[in-house]
């Protein structure tokens, strides 16, 4: 798609195939359902300001375009990500169960984090798998791999 920016002609960018045409280009992040996570669809947040991971509760219910999860093992307030000065970040803030950028947790129980730059292509874990005796996981984490694009529409750096 192309847009006419003042008497020049301008690509839009494009994010996962979805042109974006919000002139106010944002960061974005998708997180994509790893085959080992409690199922969720893929989700798609705008970075505008910092997002919040959680857990379902009354009025927070999930949608593709939130990381709000219908998944017991998550906090109601489990992690935060946003991007800031060209960078993404990822906090646990206090979380019961962890929050792990690579298999690793980014705090001890119950402790807020420092916050963490992410890179697309990273794997982020929400939680940790709850298993009965026998070994049977009951309650299942949520495990993403995180695409980060920045506000031109770019994906950003993947990790080395």
């Amino acid at each position: 798609m192309v847009n006419i920016v003042g008497n020049r002609l301008v690509r839009a960018p494009s994010v996962g195939g979805l042109i974006i045409t919000d002139p106010k280009m944002t960061a974005r992040a998708i997180l994509q359902c790893r085959p080992n996570s409690h199922p969720f669809p893929e989700r798609t947040l705008i970075l505008d300001q910092p997002v919040k991971i959680g857990r379902s509760v009354a009025r927070a219910r999930p949608a593709t375009n939130n990381a709000i999860f219908d998944c017991k093992v998550l906090s109601r307030n489990h992690a935060l990500l946003w991007y800031e000065n060209g960078k993404f970040y990822l906090q646990d803030t206090k979380s019961s169960n962890g929050t792990f950028v690579n298999n690793q947790r980014l705090s001890k129980g119950s402790e807020e984090s420092a916050p963490r730059e992410v890179c697309s292509g990273d794997i982020v874990q929400f939680g940790v798998d709850v298993m009965e005796n026998s070994r049977k996981v009951t309650h299942g984490c949520i495990v993403a791999t995180l695409k980060l694009y920045m506000p031109d529409g770019q994906e950003a750096k993947a990790s080395i």
